[in-house]
């Protein structure tokens, strides 16, 4: 906070372009003077990293980027509880959906013009500084994620922590999902990662890529399981490709059942 009681915006900057970011960083320090640059990221794991180690209050995001582009970065971070203001800055015009300016979701076009970037922060002052800023930033926040599901379709990928790394994982190579002590892992063949998001929050996104809850601590993915095996008192369990049986709870046995096809 400034002494005249104004708040910073802390700010992220996401571009796999040098002079792209040199150019922003430039823009933003002739600005208004309430923009704190807090980091820069080089592509989108790199960014996914950086917005959950340093809760920024707006990334301005390029789209096409190696590793993850912008919108696969807001599927990643949907689950903060802080999740940042989003600013999409690209080079092509193809992705100009008007709903991003009718919904609040800004869109530059680079190279970005100062005037251009100056409204964007407008609005994102003004979304701080109003009465219902709380209400109309939780709904920007949901119209971001929906938009963001939409152009990405069912999700391919998930950022886990290998140590104190990002790592990105194909979701074919995930055999399923487990919380222990309170932590989420996502397991593969050789390795067991932590995943930054609540099991709900995974039984949502995963969802459409082919993965079910078999009880209130574990998803599978459907592709692994290699077996339906009858157990104790009409219970059941699934073989997975690993070789690993897991326990199905009662209530969700009718769910696995219908998606493997079985009566």
């Amino acid at each position: 906070m400034y002494k005249d009681g104004s708040m910073r915006i802390r700010t992220l900057l996401v571009d796999d372009e040098d002079l792209a970011r040199l150019a922003l960083r430039r823009a933003l320090d002739a600005g208004s003077g309430d923009i704190e640059i807090v980091g820069e990221a080089t592509n989108g794991i790199e960014a996914v990293e950086m917005i959950g180690e340093l809760r920024p209050d707006l990334v301005l995001l390029d789209i096409e980027m190696p590793g993850l582009n912008g919108f696969e970065v807001v599927r990643q971070i949907a689950g903060l509880k802080d999740f940042p203001a989003i600013v999409f800055a690209t080079a092509y015009d193809e992705y100009a959906v008007r709903a991003f300016e009718a919904n609040a979701v800004d869109y530059l076009l680079k190279p970005v013009q100062p005037e251009r970037l100056e409204r964007a922060l407008n609005r994102v002052r003004e979304r701080r500084n109003a009465a219902a800023g709380m209400r109309d930033e939780a709904e920007q926040h949901s119209r971001v994620k929906e938009l963001a599901k939409e152009r990405v379709g069912p999700l391919r990928r998930l950022a886990a922590r290998r140590g104190k790394r990002i790592v990105i994982v194909p979701l074919r190579e995930v055999i399923r999902v487990e919380i222990e002590d309170k932590l989420v892992f996502a397991v593969t063949a050789t390795d067991r990662l932590l995943i930054e998001k609540s099991i709900s929050e995974l039984e949502e996104l995963l969802e459409p890529s082919g993965f079910l809850r078999i009880s209130r601590s574990e998803l599978v993915n459907l592709e692994t399981v290699k077996e339906l095996v009858p157990w104790f008192s009409g219970t059941w369990r699934v073989k997975l490709s690993n070789g690993e049986e897991r326990d199905v709870s009662r209530e969700r046995a009718r769910q696995l059942k219908e998606a493997m096809g079985v009566e």
